[in-house]
C-alpha cells in the first residue's frame, strides 16, 4: 500500500495552490483509464462480496463483539482533540495543520483555552465552535480554496459540539456528519495527488523505499485510487465500511515511520476518526446510501455508475473550483 499517499505533501514539500493543475488529458493517461476502470470493477466485486457477507452473517456480524465500545467512542473525539490542540500549543505558530503557520501568539495562547475545554463534555462544546473560529482564521489567512483540503475539522466540530450541548434531534447524525466530513476530505486529497503529483514527486525521491519499486508517476496514481476507493466506501460500504476504515487508520499509522511528530499530530484527528469507525461500523448516512436493488448484479453495476459519478463530479468540482478562485480556467 502506498503509505506517502497519507503523508499530506503541503507539510513536507514546497507547493503552490494557485499554479494550474495538470490538464485533465494528461491527467487521463492510459494507465489512468485503467487504473480507473480497474477499480470500478473492485469496488462492484466489493458491492457483492457486502451483499453475500449480510446475507450469510446478518447486516452487521461484529456488532455484538463491539457494542460494549461503542458508548466511549466520543470520548475518543474529544480526548484526542484535547492532546491535538495541546500539541498544537506546545509546538506554536500553527492554525490547525502544520502548513498553516501564523504569527499571531494569541492564537497558540487560545488552543491552550480550547484544549482545557474538552476535559468535561459541558464544556467540550467551546473546543468544537473554537475549531470553527480557527477554521474561519486559516480562510481568511490562506483562502477558501486551500482549507477546502480540510472539512473534517468541521465534521468534528460539529460531531464535539452536537455531544456537548445534546442536541438530542441531532445526536442520531452526529457520526453521519463526521463519516461525511471524512469522505470528503479523503475524496477531495485523492484529486489533488492526481492534479498536483508533481507536488509529492521530492518526496518519493527522498523516501524511495516505500514506493515498492514503482514509477513515481504511477505510484501517484495508485496512491490516489487507494485513497479514492476506500473514502468512497466509508460513505457506500457495509461491511466493507469497516475494512475500508480499518485500511486507511493501518496506512495513516504507517506513513508516521516514515514522516515522524509532524505527520502523527497533523493527523491525529484524522487516525482518531479512522478508529471510530473501525470500531462502530455503519451509520445512518452508510443505511440511506446503500441501494435496495433486488438484482445482486444490478446492484453492483449501480455502485459502480455511483462510482464512477464521484469521480467525475469531485474532478469537476476541484477543476472549476481552483479556476474560480485562481484564475486557471481562463
Amino acid at each position: 500500500m502506498p503509505s506517502s499517499a497519507q503523508a499530506h505533501v503541503k507539510w513536507f514539500a514546497p507547493y503552490d495552490v494557485a499554479a494550474n493543475p495538470t490538464p485533465l488529458p494528461d491527467v487521463f493517461s492510459p494507465s489512468f483509464l485503467l487504473l480507473l476502470a480497474g477499480s470500478t470493477v473492485l469496488i462492484m466485486l466489493i458491492g457483492l462480496g457486502d451483499r453475500v457477507i449480510a446475507g450469510a452473517f446478518g447486516d452487521d456480524p461484529l456488532e455484538e463483539r463491539v457494542a460494549a465500545l461503542k458508548p466511549r467512542l466520543p470520548d475518543v473525539i474529544r480526548i484526542m482533540l484535547g492532546a491535538f490542540l495541546l500539541c498544537l500549543w506546545l509546538k506554536g505558530g500553527i492554525i490547525l495543520t502544520p502548513e498553516l503557520t501564523t504569527t499571531n501568539e494569541s492564537i497558540s495562547w487560545f488552543q491552550l483555552f480550547l484544549a482545557m475545554s474538552t476535559a468535561s463534555w459541558r464544556t467540550s462544546w467551546i473546543a468544537g465552535l473554537g475549531i470553527v473560529v480557527l477554521y474561519a482564521i486559516a480562510v481568511a489567512n490562506y483562502g477558501l480554496f486551500h482549507l477546502l483540503d480540510y472539512p473534517l475539522f468541521l465534521g468534528i466540530a460539529a460531531y464535539l459540539m452536537i455531544h456537548s450541548l445534546r442536541v438530542e434531534r441531532l445526536l442520531p447524525y452526529a457520526l453521519s456528519i463526521l463519516y461525511v466530513s471524512m469522505a470528503v476530505t479523503l475524496l477531495w486529497a485523492s484529486i489533488e495527488k492526481w492534479a498536483f503529483a508533481s507536488w509529492t514527486l521530492p518526496l518519493l525521491r527522498q523516501h524511495e523505499r516505500i514506493t515498492l519499486g514503482i514509477e513515481h508517476g504511477l505510484y501517484m496514481q495508485l496512491a490516489g485510487f487507494v485513497e479514492f476507493v476506500t473514502a468512497f466506501l466509508l460513505l457506500y460500504g457495509k461491511t466493507s465500511q469497516r475494512l475500508a476504515a480499518l485500511t486507511l487508520f493501518v496506512i495513516f499509522v504507517a506513513a508516521i515511520v516514515d514522516f515522524g511528530k509532524i505527520d502523527a499530530v497533523g493527523h491525529s484527528m484524522i487516525i482518531a476518526s479512522l478508529a471510530v469507525m473501525v470500531i462502530h461500523g455503519n451509520t445512518r448516512v452508510n443505511l440511506a446510501l446503500l441501494n435496495r436493488i433486488p438484482s445482486p448484479t444490478v446492484s453492483a453495476l449501480e455502485l459502480g455508475m455511483t462510482y464512477l459519478g464521484y469521480v467525475l463530479l469531485f474532478f469537476t468540482f476541484y477543476y472549476v473550483a481552483h479556476g474560480i478562485f485562481y484564475g486557471s480556467l481562463n
